[in-house]
């Protein structure tokens, strides 16, 4: 189900996992990308309540290159809240670019300590993991 829209990502909601996804369309400025999170936060905050163990998908391949800045901002504003909340995992779809990894890469490791976060290279593998 279709939550959210626009020409950097959509966020949607897949019932049968249960878990919010966040899918990067392109490299998308930072303000973009902050205003994201903050919607993912917002929308999974809306349906925790009728999904208790909800989870967080996100669908990385086409992000691009996130600056140290904005990893370290999710780790420390965004994750946090996630998990007062109730996030238990989130996975991610590695991005295409070896760049987009890299960032990947620093956010897993700023942020893992916080929610559980591994990386996959397909969607089913990772939604496979949210379910267990």
């Amino acid at each position: 189900m279709e939550l959210f829209e626009n020409d950097y990502y959509r966020i949607s909601l897949d019932v049968s996992v249960p878990c919010l996804e966040w899918t990067a369309k392109k490299f998308m400025p930072s303000s973009e990308f902050r205003t994201s999170e903050e919607k993912s936060l917002q929308f999974f905050t809306e349906q925790k309540t009728k999904y208790p163990n909800l989870q967080w998908y996100v669908a990385a391949r086409d992000l691009g290159v996130l600056s140290s800045e904005d990893t370290e901002w999710v780790a420390s504003v965004i994750l946090p809240k996630f998990a007062a909340l109730g996030l238990k995992k989130e996975a991610f779809v590695v991005p295409k670019s070896a760049f987009g990894k890299l960032a990947l890469d620093n956010y897993t490791s700023d942020a893992g300590e916080t929610i559980a976060i591994e990386v996959f290279d397909g969607e089913a593998t990772a939604k496979q993991w949210l379910k267990t």
